[in-house]
């Protein structure tokens, strides 16, 4: 896919989580996609390993890359396998621009051992009907598309932050901004 994709790093630190994982409905400035995956590969009906991660958006000139296409790159070239059966969960801080959920879409299509779920913080231009055709798209291949509620972000907290022990912190109005987005993807999703 791309040679010069990195690979993921182990975690992010605690103001990083926070900038870029805050469930705000406006979210100015926050112009990059993260992306934090848990896998578990099986064969023959049992775990073989599992394996978790960080991506975020390649910016520079040359791998200019948003994080779903980050980790399809890396996905592919270092562990896609076709006798193999692979858990993958993201949580991400932005859902899919329209063009990296049809390549997802796309890649779900040609790969029937791969199942995902996607829980992401916030939607991504959710008025856009590009937008929604991409989520849209995701859906009807099999991901499981959802809304990142407090338990989402403590789990993510715990097993992608340099916490040092620290728990998560919510913030004010995570609970209602989880409610006010998670009915806008049931209404796009329908």
């Amino acid at each position: 896919m791309n040679p010069q994709i990195r690979n993921p790093m182990e975690a992010m630190y605690p103001h990083i989580f926070y900038f870029h994982f805050k469930n705000l409905l406006k979210a100015c400035g926050r112009n990059e996609s993260w992306l934090c995956f848990t896998m578990e590969v099986t064969k023959h009906h049992s775990a073989v390993f599992r394996k978790r991660g960080v991506f975020r958006n390649q910016v520079d000139p040359e791998t200019h890359c948003h994080a779903e296409r980050c980790f399809l790159s890396w996905f592919c070239d270092d562990i896609l396998s076709p006798n193999t059966n692979y858990e993958v969960t993201w949580y991400t801080s932005w859902s899919p621009c329209p063009e990296c959920a049809g390549e997802v879409a796309e890649f779900l299509a040609r790969h029937s051992n791969v199942n995902l779920t996607i829980f992401t913080a916030r939607l991504c231009y959710f008025w856009d009907t590009d937008y929604q055709e991409g989520l849209c798209s995701l859906s009807q291949e099999g991901a499981s598309v959802k809304i990142m509620g407090y338990k989402d972000f403590v789990s993510c907290w715990k097993n992608f932050v340099y916490s040092d022990d620290e728990p998560f912190k919510p913030w004010k109005g995570l609970q209602t901004n989880f409610r006010l987005l998670k009915r806008r993807l049931r209404e796009i999703l329908q």
